[in-house]
């Protein structure tokens, strides 16, 4: 069964679906430099896979969804350092998410899975806050913002299909997105700095680190704008990775519909 995209479709088309549907997903992801082998769209193309990944599920229970159009933008402070990155301020973000849950709350669309390839945590506050806003403007809305990566990789849900030895330090451009690459968009990717590339464990510290106040990755410990292996990246890898990240996404569409 096909999947509905709120981008593709046509008035009429999303008239039609409003009856059978008042769900939808919103992917999220900054332009944001990751590493010197991915491009810059990594965050909200991961985004937008865990979404079809999770409608789809969904459909097979007899759940239909709409997949709003991504956000391609947001706060990505702590890789300004690197040419080409893009980021917006977190109140830019907080009213962002407010305006597209009203917005879609008023097409019957009340139902709201916010799922982010980005960790930031300031950003993810401002989705937060930003999904808050809407619902005290509007009581129909309900949303939330999945924590899939929380449990899929800081607390090593899917470290089975990891092939370096620390997952739970893999947080950005390490293993699990370069994997995501090979396995989406092969021909973007510079193999010959993967294979290159050092495994860098210093994930393990980053949100301590970004606690403490360092403002980008250099001094988080990533010169490079990537924590873990990428050269320990698979296509097949990747694939069982997304698929459990993909139910936990699913377990909370679940409890948001009660």
């Amino acid at each position: 069964m096909a999947l509905n995209y709120l981008y593709k479709m046509t008035s009429t088309k999303i008239k039609e679906l409003q009856p059978k549907c008042n769900l939808a997903f919103i992917p999220l992801g900054p332009t944001e430099v990751h590493g010197p082998h991915l491009p810059l769209m990594t965050d909200f193309r991961s985004g937008l896979e865990l979404c079809e990944r999770a409608a789809r599920k969904l459909q097979e229970e007899g759940i239909e969804s709409i997949i709003a159009t991504p956000v391609t933008y947001c706060a990505a402070d702590v890789t300004n350092v690197f040419p080409g990155n893009t980021s917006l301020r977190v109140e830019t973000v907080e009213m962002l998410l407010e305006d597209i849950c009203l917005s879609l709350a008023r097409s019957g669309f009340y139902n709201i899975m916010v799922v982010s390839g980005h960790a930031d945590p300031g950003n993810a506050a401002a989705v937060v806050r930003g999904i808050e806003n809407a619902k005290k403007k509007n009581n129909k809305v309900n949303g939330t913002y999945s924590a899939w990566f929380d449990k899929g990789v800081v607390e090593g849900g899917a470290a089975a299909y990891f092939n370096g030895i620390h997952p739970t330090y893999d947080l950005h451009a390490g293993e699990s997105e370069t994997g995501f690459g090979l396995m989406r968009y092969p021909e973007l990717l510079d193999k010959a700095q993967i294979a290159s590339l050092k495994p860098n464990y210093e994930g393990e510290f980053l949100f301590e680190r970004i606690g403490a106040g360092a403002k980008d990755f250099i001094e988080c410990g990533a010169p490079d704008a990537y924590f873990g292996d990428p050269a320990a990246a698979t296509a097949e890898n990747a694939d069982k990775q997304y698929d459990v990240f993909s139910d936990y996404v699913v377990d909370e569409v679940r409890a948001l519909l009660g």
